[in-house]
């Protein structure tokens, strides 16, 4: 079994673990449960807070503006897709 399978294996088990006070036994989507279901999987605002910082297209863009603020550069790199999509 893959490593994205298993991963998808628990969130699946550990997610209706955690929302509480919520029944979200029901696995048939109708009319009736169709707004609870869509306010649970609709990203909360802390979760888009990423949108608030003014990233930089380039690296070369980021050093530029740096140099002008006397301010440090967060480099965010990596190898792969980052959902293990490789």
């Amino acid at each position: 079994m893959s490593f994205q399978r298993i991963l998808t294996l628990i969130l699946a088990l550990a997610i209706p673990a955690t929302v509480s006070g919520a029944d979200f036994t029901e696995t048939e989507l109708t009319s009736t449960n169709y707004l609870k279901w869509r306010d649970h999987v609709l990203p909360r605002t802390w979760e888009l807070s990423y949108r608030k910082i003014a990233w930089r297209p380039s690296f070369w863009e980021a050093v530029i503006e740096a140099q002008e603020k006397e301010m440090p550069i967060l480099l965010w790199a990596m190898n792969g897709h980052p959902l293990c999509n490789t």
